[in-house]
């Protein structure tokens, strides 16, 4: 596969090099985050200039990257960094989702039944809107189950729950909480679209493609999940997978039930539990979020807060070989595949787990970030 490495300037679009000298040191994709890209330019090319030669073509938060291969955008970013070392130059790139990172909420949004979806797209229209901030990033996002603030409720019974249309009966009259972001709070657009993620929950991801001699940037918003169960997939010890595969589990940060605290004081704080009964001793990890003002949110938190700690075996990276069992590229984000492995005092494991990143080594080898399957919630709120 021969591959070629396109930079554009990020404000004009202008193509600066359609073919730069990049010797390609890491490639990697991310699921629900950004994927990254480094290299080398050696030796000092003098294309790489401006005109009068006093500046670089390449400049960071400037200049956009991607990755080319068989006439297919299969990797697109933006350059963060750049060093150099005698007669190399080093850049560094992030994947576009990285963008909202840092980028403060500036404005007024409050809405009541608000779809998350709806959230994530608020937050990347407003981080686009600012001169010199628009990467014309189109933005799909499917709707989901969950919502996000609950409007005033009377205490007549006259109320309609959104999601089921029928009567909510309260006894006292209570007051509107709606989902808010506004420039006195200045929450970081980045963060807010990962904590959405995670509360829907969905998972995103990033393409870029041709349109005719344009290339265009999608970030996809996907509910319930990314990928699927790939039966036809395996990564078999001694046959694809070149690495001895480490099985990792520890009981010292384990917990089978977690108390969430969110918002407010004394009485009237926000709390909530969730717990497994799993014929172990009881365990108990507070998780404290003092900026999480609704129950969903909560709930969301600490149940992720559970999965983590339960301290079940799982596999956290794997390199594998091209095989019939698995080419190279065949797999894709999100997707769960079948690990195989005989371990010591263990025996023979098989474990579903879920790629959640990868990383191309050369044509040849790949590593993979994964998670066990189980580990992950699908469907929100219902």
């Amino acid at each position: 596969m021969a591959w070629r490495y396109i930079i554009q300037r990020a404000l004009s679009g202008e193509i600066l090099d359609w073919d730069l000298p990049l010797k390609r040191d890491g490639l990697s994709w991310a699921l629900s985050g950004a994927g990254s890209l480094t290299g080398t330019i050696s030796p000092d090319d003098k294309l790489l200039r401006n005109p009068d030669g006093s500046t670089l073509v390449i400049e960071e938060w400037g200049t956009f990257i991607y990755a080319e291969a068989d006439g297919e955008i299969r990797w697109g970013g933006i350059i963060i960094s750049s060093n150099f070392s005698d007669d190399e130059w080093r850049i560094e790139a992030a994947g576009f989702t990285t963008y909202p990172n840092g980028i403060p909420y500036l404005g007024e949004y409050s809405e009541i039944n608000l779809d998350p979806a709806n959230a994530v797209k608020e937050l990347w229209r407003h981080a686009q809107s600012f001169p010199d901030s628009n990467l014309n990033v189109t933005v799909t996002a499917d709707p989901t189950k969950t919502i996000l603030g609950t409007p005033a409720l009377s205490g007549d019974g006259t109320n309609l729950d959104p999601r089921t249309g029928q009567v909510i009966a309260t006894g006292t009259t209570v007051e509107a909480s709606p989902y808010e972001l506004n420039y006195w709070t200045a929450k970081d657009c980045g963060t807010e679209i990962s904590a959405l993620a995670k509360l829907a929950p969905f998972d995103f991801t990033e393409t870029h493609y041709w349109d005719g001699d344009v290339i265009r940037h999608r970030v996809n918003f996907v509910y319930p999940r990314v990928g699927r169960r790939r039966d036809d997939l395996a990564f078999v010890q001694g046959d694809n997978v070149s690495s001895v595969i480490a099985f990792t589990g520890t009981g010292d940060d384990f917990a089978n039930e977690v108390y969430g605290i969110g918002a407010g004081e004394g009485r009237a704080v926000l709390h909530r539990a969730t717990a497994v009964r799993n014929n172990r001793l009881r365990r108990v990890a507070v998780y404290t979020d003092k900026a999480v003002v609704e129950t969903s949110r909560l709930d969301a938190l600490i149940a992720e807060e559970l999965r983590y700690r339960m301290g079940k075996l799982e596999v956290t990276s794997i390199s594998v070989i091209d095989h019939p069992n698995a080419q190279i590229g065949s797999w894709q984000l999100g997707d769960d595949i079948l690990i195989s492995a005989t371990v010591p005092w263990l025996g023979d494991v098989d474990l579903w787990c879920r790629v959640i990143g990868w990383s191309l080594t050369d044509e040849h080898t790949a590593s993979l970030s994964l998670a066990r399957s189980d580990s992950f919630f699908y469907g929100g709120a219902s």
